[in-house]
Order: structure tokens, then C-alpha cells, then sequence
């Protein structure tokens, strides 16, 4: 599993017996990755209408795989998940759109002005 890659997780329910498979990017460096048995990652949706921070991205977007639907990476949902809920990858983002991603992370970190 790599940074920068579109993956399809298995996001277990409640009740811990039922899931739903939904798209994240792997944010966690390749060096982590290889460590844990974690990942980390941020949500991706379809739902363009949501006024959250993070990146749109199509799929001129990618340097590999396909991307079904204009989508948004959402900075503001980021996950720690056990790599056995990670189904398949099936795309990769070009580095300019993870910049992106990582300055819209960073900016719900900063502080701001506190005025």
C-alpha cells in the first residue's frame, strides 16, 4: 500500500458485522506504511455539493487506475485503518493534487488568527 493511492476499504458498521465499501487516499508515507499494520487515510465522496475543506479531483487527476466520478478528497476526515480492511487500489493521484490535499490538512491544523 502506497501514498497517494485511491483504495477501496471495507468500513464496518456499528453493529461490527455489516460493512460498506467506500474510496480513501492513502496519506501515510510509504515508510509507515511498510511498518504497521495501519493506514492512514482520508475519506473520499462523490457528494461535491458538501462545503468541506479538501481537493476535487477528476481523473486527469491520476497517474494511474480510473476515477468513476468527479470526487472530493475531504481533508477534514482522516483515518486510522487496519490495512485488512483494504479491499483493492485502483488509482494513484499526481503529486501536485496530494500537495494540495497535505495544504488543506495543514490549514485546519494552523492556528490562526486569535484576535
Amino acid at each position: 500500500m502506497l501514498q497517494q493511492e485511491l483504495v477501496w476499504v471495507r468500513f464496518p458498521y456499528s453493529n461490527l458485522e455489516d460493512s460498506k465499501v467506500r474510496p480513501a487516499l492513502i496519506v501515510s508515507n510509504d515508510e509507515y506504511n511498510r511498518a504497521n499494520n495501519d493506514i492512514i487515510a482520508c475519506s473520499v465522496t462523490s457528494n461535491l455539493s458538501l462545503k468541506t475543506p479538501g481537493i476535487i479531483i477528476n481523473r486527469e487527476d491520476l497517474i494511474s487506475g480510473t476515477l468513476p466520478l468527479r470526487s472530493r478528497i475531504r481533508a477534514d476526515k482522516i483515518m486510522h485503518l487496519d490495512k485488512g480492511l483494504v479491499i483493492k487500489p485502483f488509482g494513484k493521484i499526481r503529486d501536485s493534487m496530494f500537495d494540495a490535499l497535505v495544504r488543506e490538512i495543514v490549514k485546519l491544523f494552523s492556528r490562526g488568527n486569535r484576535d
